[in-house]
């Protein structure tokens, strides 16, 4: 069986080495792939070429080296003069190289040590030349010596060393057992049957009776990625047999419970299935990254400004004093030389056209606005960002014995940016481990609950004591209807079940409890234990698997007395369509919706009597349509429906899969911190619906907006979602014009400031302090508002876009049908987004794992700006998403690794998503943000303190600092901003997860933005004045010496940075104390006594530090003079603009901030209102003079929390579904605070694909959507930052009008 996949390109025919080759075999053999791999991304020849590349990839450093190659014109040429040497950036830059390309040239060498090991990895091959039928003879070779046409033998718990044909094993009937956890992350065992290439199955019962019979052929597909599709014809004793997947043992299995088993190899290297699906994932940027990239070419912009101004500062100087410039041979002067000058007569003048050339001058002069060793310091912090997750002891889970692993160490700053969260359920949300609970069975409902229907024993009893047909079909179909392998425990000696799914494990245990337990299997038969009735032989003729297209799985089994039986189960909407009439389907019906309540998934199970001669006309084109080489899979398809019809209801079973541990808390905490939850699941609508309300995903008050399609008509769903829009429009008008109603808002502001006046004269004092208005929550609380009588008194500004609205108290259900009309249409693409972002929570259900990655991308792509996405998922059928997401989190969980493999985080549990994302994720993202703008802000100071200087060297382009003290600018204090990134909090976790609200700071990018970096650059430009004329008011003028002056501005240069890092330093340890005093002593006791005396090296530097610090002429006290006062000044400007912040424009952060520290006055009255309390909120409004009705409350609140929407509460909701008749809510598929009750789905989780018979290869609705995305792909991408995007203030969340 397998999924139908496009046809290769071509067909390719390999000899088979079962005998001595010719040449000519020998020749073809040799043009196809060797077998070794290489998953390297350097070898030693390009290592040097393609990682400098890489590194220039970076902005910056493009950035440094272009300054490197200005200073050398400028050096080395007449075309301009360079203020400094070139080695003075080109050494940091190489240094910064180096350190790059190192690490990454070790990264490497572990991926080529990791080939290596693959490669010279031992295997046996078949000696043809010595072999005979007695004596097999097999020699020694490595895996990259393997060739196409081998015969290869695998031992057992040995991995398999490229893609081979079964020929022959040691079990019954040449079948081998293979794990394929490394391919497809299923930890189960898998089932392969040797080549039929006998009669009636394998031709081989011995390994020698594949020696003698002369070399044969197989014609077989291209290679390709299909890991779940093969087809080819095999040649060999004069028969031609066909191949296909379950014939095939894949390179990555590992071969189990078998003791050895030969195969024909197939592909070799490259050209094996797994390596086809080994393309590396999306390499993923963080967000902080791309803000730096934006950040560098702001700077750069007033890099090119600042350059400009001190070029026309200079040829305005040199008009008014360029005559008597006569030292420096300026051509104005050359008629103004004075007496006894006589010697400038030789000058080389240069005329004033020459002064285009200091725009470069000054350009490389200010090169330092960029701080170079920025990229390296982002790295260290990601880094040890990455350790701290690694070595989280409250997010290891001790029962697993799995820690929580940092997989890419540079998105941790990503995880305290997150808005929109898409996860799986099962196994994510729910445990993946199920227990049969209940089933339905002759109209009569059994239950492991007590009290809650007919007990198991009784069904048994039935089937086995009573003799009840239905009964004992019900556990036959049990016990029979899987694919389950038998493993023998070696410490136990106990057999244990081996199942692809929880779900086919829990159904034959259950039927094992009921007196059906399978004891043995071989490929065509099963053995059943009955208890006292003995012990019975089933015989299985076909084995019509599960996949995501059918939703169904079948078997043809012969009985002891020689009838024969299909059995069938499968999704109860598929089977019940498939099955006749009965007297207990409508009771079966009523009890799968009870099941469905409680949030049981079902499954309905059949059965079909055969006649002998039925069976055998069935079975003869069931041969025929397997033993096809082109249309196999369409064939077989076609003869499974022959018997998969007309069937006979038995019974339907109820599985649990419960909640993982503290599931709804976590749900809860995230959705508080203003995340919104997308649950993607398998599952029919009214499941996921009740374990939506099981999670407190849903709450009972909700107002639910079900879209589902009608007769599978896509105008259906993009009519619903129109007039789903429309409905929800109204509450955008309003009466009251925005400017009035902001104008009389500004008229409040006076009365506000009047207020912080007052708070300063009395903060000190021992009464209580009211908190700023700006740091009130986020949120309009749960209090009863008072309902208006109309919808459009409402306050929310006029033209307010949809897309801008939100509600506490809607959600959303839609499912994979009507996803598959949306996506590919843009219009009904911007309409679903449209309502999907009023909504609290969005549940897709019955979506196959292609729509689960279309929908993250369409979340992704088409709301402005991009909103930060984490995918959430521990199944093969998550990894799409999880790599569409820019953040991917994969479960450690019952369905193998694949989804960890794929991820950028790993967890064990979904709890531990709430410290990763909360804790983990803010720390990350606030010192990140602190790291990058302070290394930008001291880069600032320094450069704007040469500008200053241009005033006073007649913008020569002189540097103020020598070059080797300025070249060492950003090394000595290359540490403190280090130490911000690593260590600082802002706040204490217990802090943090208390008051939900503060993750605020990173969904709304509130730490590093255009608006911040824009405030640290004016400061840095304040400080850099204090800085610079201060010094100079101090030393009384420049004339003592230009050295003296720029090291002594430079001391308190470097001083007053470590003062300012050190109050922007929230956590302060050992190691931060160290490398701050460090760093100051770095350069005043090591750098400057061995440089100033370094005669040999910088001559006219020698001797200046002495002389600056103990001086005569009053020189050594105006140094000291400036080291007390001039930092002192810097460190009081700041913590002054921190105090008046802290008075008069005060966050929510703040708040946060003082309540960890325990220094608010008013500590209960700020927790009431974090928490949203709305009396206390009106009470503080009415102190600052605003109106304290309800309307102007809102907008209040939404204006000054920087809130990403508008809400409206659930009166306002109500009030206007009010108006809906029955029919109209009907229509809009809208549901107020009602749970409609169902039947529930099984989920086909462990399906990643369309897989089996009648299989797509792509998954539901993939063909649909896939298209008209691609087609869409490039208009969406021309019209970023187009007429699309629609006018709002910061974070609002605005659509693009073609999506």
């Amino acid at each position: 069986m397998g999924n139908s996949a496009p046809k290769s390109s071509g067909w390719r025919t390999a000899p088979m080495r079962t005998g001595p080759m010719s040449a000519e075999e020998e020749a073809i053999c040799a043009t196809f792939t060797d077998n070794s791999i290489s998953t390297g991304k350097y070898t030693i020849i390009s290592f040097w070429a393609k990682s400098l590349f890489e590194q220039f990839a970076r902005l910056a450093n493009i950035y440094f080296l272009v300054i490197s190659l200005m200073m050398m014109v400028g050096t080395y040429t007449d075309l301009y003069d360079s203020p400094l040497t070139p080695w003075t950036t080109l050494g940091p830059l190489s240094f910064v190289l180096m350190v790059s390309m190192i690490k990454e040239g070790l990264e490497d060498i572990k991926r080529h040590r990791s080939d290596y090991q693959i490669n010279t990895t031992i295997t046996e091959v078949m000696d043809v030349i010595s072999s005979t039928k007695a004596n097999v003879v097999y020699k020694k070779c490595q895996w990259r010596n393997v060739k196409v046409g081998d015969v290869v033998r695998v031992a057992n718990n040995s991995d398999i060393p490229a893609d081979l044909i079964l020929l022959h094993s040691s079990e019954e009937q040449s079948a081998a057992y293979i794990e394929t956890a490394n391919i497809d992350g299923e930890t189960n065992l898998k089932v392969r049957n040797a080549a039929n290439t006998g009669e009636e199955g394998p031709a081989f019962s011995s390994e020698g009776e594949l020696v003698g019979h002369g070399t044969a052929s197989i014609e077989y597909e291209d290679p390709n990625s299909f890991i779940h599709t093969f087809t080819g014809t095999l040649d060999f004793m004069g028969k031609k047999t066909p191949v296909d997947q379950s014939n095939v043992l894949l390179r990555g299995a590992t071969l189990r419970n078998t003791k050895h088993a030969l195969g024909i190899c197939i592909y070799t290297g490259t050209d094996t299935k797994i390596i086809q699906n080994s393309r590396q994932s999306r390499t993923k940027l963080a967000n902080i990254d791309s803000t730096v990239n934006t950040t560098i070419y702001l700077i750069m912009f007033a890099q090119c400004i600042l350059s400009a101004l001190t070029m026309i500062g200079f040829v305005i100087f040199e008009k008014r004093q360029g005559k008597n410039l006569w030292y420096i041979c300026v051509a104005d002067a050359r008629d103004n030389l004075p007496a006894g000058t006589d010697l400038y007569s030789n000058c080389e003048w240069e005329s004033s056209s020459d002064t285009w050339g200091y725009f470069f001058t000054f350009f490389i002069l200010y090169n330092n606005f960029i701080p170079i060793s920025l990229y390296v310091t982002v790295e260290m912090c990601n880094y040890a960002h990455a350790h701290y997750i690694d070595n989280d002891l409250d997010m290891y889970d001790e029962e697993q014995d799995v820690p929580s692993v940092a997989r890419t160490s540079n998105l941790g700053s990503d995880l305290g940016q997150v808005e929109y969260i898409f996860s799986d359920k099962t196994g994510t949300l729910t445990q993946n481990v199920m227990r049969f609970q209940k089933c339905s069975v002759d109209g009569v409902s059994y239950s492991k609950v007590q009290g809650s229907g007919e007990p198991m024993g009784a069904l048994s009893d039935a089937a086995f004591k009573k003799k009840n047909a239905k009964a004992y079909d019900f556990i036959a179909c049990l016990g029979l209807c899987h694919t389950i392998v038998l493993e023998k425990n070696d410490e136990t000696g106990e057999l244990e079940y081996k199942a692809e799914s929880p779900d086919e494990e829990a159904l034959v245990s259950a039927a094992k409890e009921l007196g059906f337990s399978l004891i043995e299997r071989t490929s065509s038969t099963m053995k059943i234990d009955l208890g006292a009735g003995g012990k019975k032989v089933f015989k299985i003729h076909a084995v019509i698997p599960f996949d995501s297209a059918r939703k169904r799985m079948s078997v043809v089994v012969e009985n002891a007395d020689g009838s024969f039986v299909v059995y069938c189960k499968g999704a109860d909407n598929i089977m019940l369509e498939r099955s006749r009439a009965a007297e207990s389907a409508d009771t079966m019906k009523a009890h799968l919706g009870s099941y469905a309540t409680e949030g049981l998934r079902t499954l309905v199970l059949c059965k079909k009597g055969l006649s002998k001669g039925q069976f055998g006309k069935w079975m003869g084109k069931w041969k025929d349509a397997v033993n096809k080489t082109e249309g196999r899979d369409e064939a077989m398809a076609s003869v499974a429906a022959l018997v998969e019809n007309d069937l006979e209801l038995v019974g339907a079973t109820a599985i649990e899969d419960a909640l993982q541990d503290d599931v709804s808390g976590t749900i809860s905490d995230l959705m508080q911190c203003g995340i919104k939850l997308w649950v993607l699941t398998g599952d029919k609508m009214e499941t996921a619906i009740n374990i939506g309300y099981s999670c407190k995903l849903l709450q009972d008050e909700m107002t639910l907006i079900k879209i589902q399609t009608l007769d599978d008509d896509p105008e259906t769903i993009k009519l619903q979602l129109q007039k789903l829009a429309g409905h929800f429009g109204q509450v955008t008008k309003l009466n009251k014009n925005f400017f009035e109603v902001f104008n009389e808002r500004i008229e409040r502001r006076k009365t506000q400031w009047r207020s912080g006046i007052r708070r300063v004269s009395t903060m000190f004092s021992v009464g209580n302090r009211h908190t700023n208005e700006s740091s009130m929550t986020d949120d309009t609380g749960d209090g009863e508002d008072e309902v208006e009588e109309e919808v459009e008194e409402t306050i929310l500004p006029e033209g307010l876009d949809l897309s801008q609205l939100e509600s506490q108290d809607m959600a959303l259900i839609i499912d994979g049908p009507s996803l598959a009309h949306v996506l590919g249409d843009r219009e009904s693409e911007r309409l679903l987004l449209q309502i999907a972002c009023i909504c609290k929570a969005v549940i897709a259900c019955r979506v196959s794992p292609s729509q689960k990655a279309l929908i993250v991308r369409l979340v992704k792509k088409n709301i402005y700006p991009m909103p930060m996405t984490l995918a959430i998922g521990d199944g093969a059928n998550d990894v799409g998403m999880i790599q569409e997401a820019q953040v991917g989190v994969g479960i450690s969980g019952k369905e193998g690794r694949q989804a960890v493999n794929s991820s950028d985080f790993a967890i064990a549990q979904f709890k531990f998503l709430r410290r990763l994302v909360m804790v983990h994720g803010r720390w990350n993202y606030r010192r990140l943000c602190k790291c990058i703008l302070y290394s930008f802000y001291k880069n600032i100071v320094l450069t704007f303190m040469l500008f200053f200087y241009g005033f006073y060297s007649g913008f020569s382009g002189k540097s103020l600092f020598e070059d080797m003290v300025y070249s060492g600018y950003n090394f000595f204090l290359g540490m403190p901003p280090l130490m911000i990134g690593m260590f600082d909090k802002d706040m204490s976790q217990r802090t943090m997860l208390r008051f939900k609200k503060v993750y605020m700071s990173g969904r709304e990018r509130m730490d590093l933005n255009v608006p911040t970096l824009a405030s640290w650059m004016v400061q840095g430009v304040i400080d850099a004045l204090v800085l610079f004329f201060f010094t100079f008011a101090l030393t009384g003028s420049v004339g003592n010496g230009m050295y003296i002056f720029g090291t002594t501005c430079y001391s308190a240069l470097l001083l007053g940075m470590l003062y300012r890092a050190a109050s922007s330093t929230y956590t302060w340890n050992g190691v931060v104390a160290f490398f701050w005093v460090g760093s100051g002593l770095l350069y005043a006791a090591i750098f400057m006594p061995i440089y100033s005396n370094w005669y040999a090296y910088s001559p006219q530097f020698y001797g200046t530090a002495a002389e600056m610090v103990a001086g005569g002429d009053g020189q050594a006290g105006a140094f000291w003079l400036v080291m007390l006062l001039v930092p002192t000044t810097v460190l009081i400007a700041d913590l002054t603009k921190k105090l008046w912040r802290s008075i008069f424009v005060t966050t929510l952060i703040d708040h946060a901030m003082e309540i960890d520290r325990g220094i608010t006055h008013d500590a209960e009255e700020m927790i009431r209102v974090m928490q949203g309390d709305e009396d206390t909120i009106k009470g503080i409004l009415r102190t600052r003079g605003e109106f304290a009705d309800d309307g102007m409350y809102k907008w209040w609140l939404a204006f000054n929390s920087r809130l990403p929407k508008f809400k409206f509460d659930r009166h306002k909701l109500r009030l206007l579904n009010r108006k809906l008749d029955d029919k109209s809510k009907r229509e809009l598929g809208i549901v107020d605070t009602e749970v409609e009750k169902g039947q529930s789905g099984f989920a086909y989780d462990h399906v990643a694909k369309g897989l089996g018979v009648g299989g797509t290869g792509r998954g539901e609705g993939e063909s649909h959507s896939l298209s008209g995305r691609q087609d869409s792909g490039e208009d969406n991408r021309d019209s970023r930052g187009s007429s699309g995007r629609e006018e709002g203030g910061k974070g609002h969340v605005r659509f693009r009008n073609d999506v």
